[in-house]
């Protein structure tokens, strides 16, 4: 039996702090699963090593482009949610590629379990999707009506691998440069430095039973402020996004260690270090804000 055209709305599509939406048309065919239908929810908790100028705010603080290096890094979670009754099972991915279409990557395949949605009055159970992927070196730039960009990033799901059907896209525009980051220490530089990060209400047990940040796999790191006024803004921010509860941690790290870590501008949120996984371990947790 042919299925009749399907048309999902991708809302809240959030990079660090800032909001996107994107409006996605989704077609199926008689062969494969009936497809999850999922709205697409795009968080970015993590931050990344890109930025949204002041001046490419919208009213409602959505960003019009994300500004990103060629060769950076950038992690991505994707929070995807069904209206359907019953338990769905879907698959998703993310997808960067330049304005000419000349790059296109992705990241693999992750199978994604959805919850039924039983109450209609609330919002659908959400389940997160992270990747991390390379910054093409797109080759031109083009006008668009929310000014330049270079390529777009997208959070795409589908009922089965190799067939994708929905997608929720941010644009990106390539910077020369570094992207204006938070100072880092000199090498062999002596002394401790505070950090400040905002935890899901999951990462505080953690914290709790651990003692310690720990990096989940799948990820490279985690992102930490210089100040505890960042953390506090990305905790309203995510909340206000519906993106759940937030508590503010501090911490402190020997400056030889800091040196060693990644200056980024996380977006919507200003300068920010990224700590990979070795130098995470090395950070100590100072407090809990409940």
């Amino acid at each position: 039996m042919k299925l009749k055209l399907l048309l999902i709305t991708a809302v809240l599509l959030a990079l660090a702090g800032g909001m996107v939406h994107a409006i996605t048309t989704v077609s199926a065919s008689d062969a494969g699963p009936t497809p999850a239908l999922p709205l697409i929810y795009s968080a970015h908790p993590e931050a990344g090593h890109a930025y949204v100028a002041v001046g490419s705010m919208r009213r409602d603080r959505e960003p019009k482009v994300l500004a990103a290096v060629a060769g950076g890094k950038l992690t991505f979670t994707g929070l995807l949610g069904s209206r359907k009754i019953e338990e769905t099972v879907s698959v998703a991915r993310f997808r960067m590629e330049c304005w000419v279409r000349s790059h296109v990557s992705y990241t693999a395949y992750r199978r994604v379990v959805l919850p039924a949605y039983l109450d209609p009055t609330v919002p659908p159970e959400t389940t997160p999707v992270t990747g991390t992927m390379t910054v093409p070196r797109c080759p031109r730039v083009t006008q668009g009506v929310d000014g330049d960009y270079s390529g777009q990033i997208c959070i795409v799901v589908g009922a089965r691998e190799g067939r994708d059907l929905g997608a929720a896209c941010q644009k990106f525009l390539l910077v020369k440069g570094a992207l204006p980051g938070a100072k880092l220490p000199v090498l062999g530089a002596a002394g401790i430095v505070p950090l400040w990060r905002a935890v899901t209400e999951a990462e505080m047990k953690s914290l709790e039973e651990k003692g310690g940040y720990a990096v989940i796999e799948g990820l490279e790191g985690k992102y930490f402020f210089p100040s505890r006024e960042q953390a506090e803004n990305f905790k309203r921010l995510a909340e206000e996004r519906g993106w759940g509860t937030y508590v503010i941690t501090q911490a402190e790290i020997d400056a030889r260690y800091l040196a060693k870590a990644e200056s980024v501008a996380a977006a919507g949120e200003g300068p920010a270090y990224f700590l990979r996984s070795g130098l995470v371990r090395l950070v100590r947790l100072v407090r809990i804000f409940k």
